[in-house]
C-alpha cells in the first residue's frame, strides 16, 4: 500500500466574501468544491468555466446570483480581478496552459487531487459556537471526509464555550499583573482538564456504544457466514448422494493427472501473493502454469475465466465508491476489447500450431515482469516533486494492454494502470476506471476462448477459484505481518527462476 501524500499546506482562513474564485472543469469534484465554498461563504463571487456542464452543476448554480456559469474554456483575460483558481480536468494540455497563465498573473491555483502542484487547498470547516476548525483531508473522498468531520465534531466538548469565556475574563484583567494573569489561566485550564478526567464526556459513551454495535455486527456476520457455509455444504451433500454424483466428482478431481489439486495450490499461492502485496494475479498463475507444461491457450483462458469473478467484485466496489471515470473507461475498454479478441485469437492459433515458439515468448515476458518487480523492490523511494507529463494515447494503451493481457495471461496492471499513474492522473480514478476496464476485457477474453477452444478447462478454473477463496482471509492477515519489500524480492526471484526454467525447458 502506498503512503499517503503528506499535506504541507499552511493553515489559513480567507474571507471569500471579499475574494472572488474561478472554477474550471465539469466533473463531480468541481461540484463538490463549489458546494464547499458556498456552504462557508454564501456571497462569494464565483465564475465557472465548463464546456459540458452537468445537469447537477447547472441546477445548483441557476438560483444563485453570485455564481456565473460559462459554457466555454477559460482564457487568460478571464483571470482579471481574480485571486484563486480551482481546476479539475482530464485534459493535461489544458491544465498545463491554465497553470502557466495563472503563474503569469500571480493567481493562486488548486488542482484537485494534486496537492504537490497546488498553491492552496480547500478545507472542510467545522463550526461549534464561536469556534471554527479547518480540516484539510489530503484529497480524501467526500464520504471519508464527512465521517472524519463527524468524529471531530463529536469530540469537541459541549461546554468548551463556557471554558473559553473564563479564559477571556482572566486574560488581560486590569486587576491582575502579568504573572497573576498567567497563573489564573493555568489554574482555569488545570481545573477544566481535571474535571474532564473525573467526569467523562457523554460523547465517550456514544463512542463506546458505537464500538459495541460494530463488534456485535462483526460477530453476527461471522455467525451468519458460518451458517450459510454449513447450509451450502448440506445442500451440496444432499445433491451428491441423492443423484449419486460421487463417481463423477471423483473422476473430475482425478482427471488430467490430478490437475485440479495442482490448480488448487496455484490459486492458493497466487491469491496469497496478490492479497498481501496487490500484485497482478495473471503474472503468478501464468508463470507457474507454464512450469506445469499446460498449453498457453488453456493457461490464458483459465486465468481470465477465474479472474472474471474477482475483477467483478473489485469493479462493483470501485463503482459504489465513485472511483470510476466513465470517460476514461470508454477510452480504455473499447480498444481493450478489440485487443483482447485479437490476443485470444492469436494465442489460440499460434498456441495450437507453434507451441514451441509461443511458450518461450510468454516465458520471456514473465521474466521481464519478474526483473521489473525485483528492480522496483530496490528502487530508491525518496519522494520527488511530481511534474505533469504529456498525455498518452489512451486508446493505443488500452488496445496494446488488452492484447498483451489476453495473449500472455496477465500484464494489464503494470502496463496500463502504471502508465496512467505515471502521467500524474488522480490515483483513485485511474485504479477504479482501470479495474472496471479490466473486468470488461476479462469477460471478452474468456468468451473468445470459450468460442475458439471450447469449455475444456473447468477443473483448472475451479481449482484456481477455490484456492483463491480459501486463501483470501490468510492473505489479509499476512498483509500486516510481512514487510512488503521483502515479499516483492521473494516474488521477483521466484518469477525470474521459474521463467528461466520454462525458457530452458522450451528450448531443449
Amino acid at each position: 500500500m502506498s503512503e499517503v501524500q503528506p499535506n504541507n499546506m499552511h493553515p489559513l482562513f480567507l474571507n471569500l466574501e471579499r475574494i472572488p474564485v474561478l472554477l474550471v472543469g465539469h466533473d463531480e469534484l468541481i461540484l463538490q468544491a463549489l458546494k464547499q465554498i458556498v456552504r462557508n461563504s454564501i456571497h462569494c463571487k464565483i465564475k465557472i468555466f465548463d464546456e459540458n456542464s452537468s445537469e447537477d452543476l447547472i441546477e445548483f448554480s441557476s438560483d444563485k446570483s453570485n455564481i456565473t456559469l460559462f459554457h466555454r474554456k477559460m482564457e487568460e483575460d478571464d483571470l482579471q480581478d481574480f485571486a484563486l483558481l480551482i481546476i479539475s480536468t482530464e485534459d493535461h494540455e489544458y491544465e498545463e496552459h491554465l497553470l502557466q497563465i495563472s503563474q503569469n498573473k500571480n493567481v493562486l491555483i488548486n488542482v484537485i487531487g494534486k496537492p504537490q502542484i497546488s498553491d492552496f487547498s480547500l478545507v472542510s470547516v467545522i463550526k461549534k459556537e464561536n469556534i471554527k476548525l479547518g480540516i484539510s483531508s489530503n484529497d480524501y473522498s467526500p464520504e471519508v471526509q464527512e465521517r472524519i468531520n463527524r468524529i471531530i465534531e463529536h469530540s469537541i466538548p459541549s461546554d468548551l464555550e463556557e471554558f473559553i469565556g473564563k479564559l477571556k475574563f482572566a486574560y488581560k484583567n486590569p486587576l491582575m499583573n502579568r504573572e497573576d494573569e498567567l497563573k489564573s489561566l493555568d489554574t482555569i485550564t488545570a481545573d477544566y482538564l481535571d474535571q474532564k478526567q473525573k467526569h467523562p464526556l457523554a460523547n465517550s459513551e456514544f463512542e463506546n456504544l458505537e464500538k459495541i454495535t460494530k463488534a456485535v455486527r462483526r460477530r453476527s456476520n461471522i455467525y451468519l457466514g458460518i451458517i450459510g457455509v454449513m447450509v451450502l455444504i448440506g445442500v451440496l451433500s444432499y445433491l451428491v448422494f441423492e443423484f449419486q454424483l460421487l463417481p463423477d466428482i471423483n473422476a473430475f478431481l482425478n482427471a488430467d493427472n490430478h490437475i485440479f489439486y495442482k490448480m488448487l495450490a496455484v490459486g492458493f499461492i497466487a491469491e496469497l501473493v496478490v492479497g498481501s502485496t496487490g500484485m497482478g494475479y495473471g503474472i503468478i498463475c501464468t508463470t507457474i502454469l507454464l512450469m506445469l507444461n499446460i498449453a498457453p491457450p488453456i493457461i490464458s483462458a483459465s486465468i481470465h475465466s477465474a479472474e472474471t469473478f474477482t475483477s467483478a467484485a473489485g469493479s462493483i466496489s470501485h463503482f459504489r465508491l465513485k472511483n470510476v471515470n466513465m470517460k476514461l473507461v470508454k477510452a480504455l475498454a473499447i480498444p481493450a476489447i478489440i485487443g483482447a479478441i485479437i490476443g485470444a485469437l492469436s494465442l489460440t492459433y499460434f498456441g495450437q500450431h507453434y507451441t514451441h515458439i509461443v511458450k518461450p515468448i510468454i516465458s520471456c515476458y514473465t521474466l521481464y515482469l519478474g526483473i521489473n518487480i525485483l528492480r522496483n523492490a530496490f528502487k530508491n523511494n525518496r519522494k520527488k516533486k511530481r511534474t505533469q507529463k504529456s498525455s498518452r494515447n489512451i486508446k493505443v494503451l488500452g488496445l496494446f494492454g488488452g492484447f498483451i493481457d489476453s495473449f500472455t495471461g496477465g500484464g494489464w496492471g503494470p502496463m496500463v494502470t502504471g502508465s496512467l499513474l505515471k502521467d500524474g492522473r488522480t490515483p483513485r480514478y485511474v485504479i477504479g476506471s482501470s479495474t472496471l476496464s479490466k473486468f470488461i476485457l476479462t469477460i471478452t477474453s474468456a468468451i473468445t476462448f470459450v468460442i475458439t477452444i471450447g469449455i475444456q478447462h473447468w477443473n483448472i478454473v475451479l481449482g484456481l477459484l477455490i484456492g483463491g477463496i480459501v486463501t483470501a482471509p490468510f492473505a489479509a492477515m499476512l498483509t500486516s505481518r510481512i514487510p512488503i519489500k521483502k515479499m516483492f524480492v521473494v516474488i521477483g526471484i521466484l518469477i525470474i527462476s521459474l521463467s528461466v526454467i520454462s525458457i530452458v525447458k522450451s528450448l531443449t
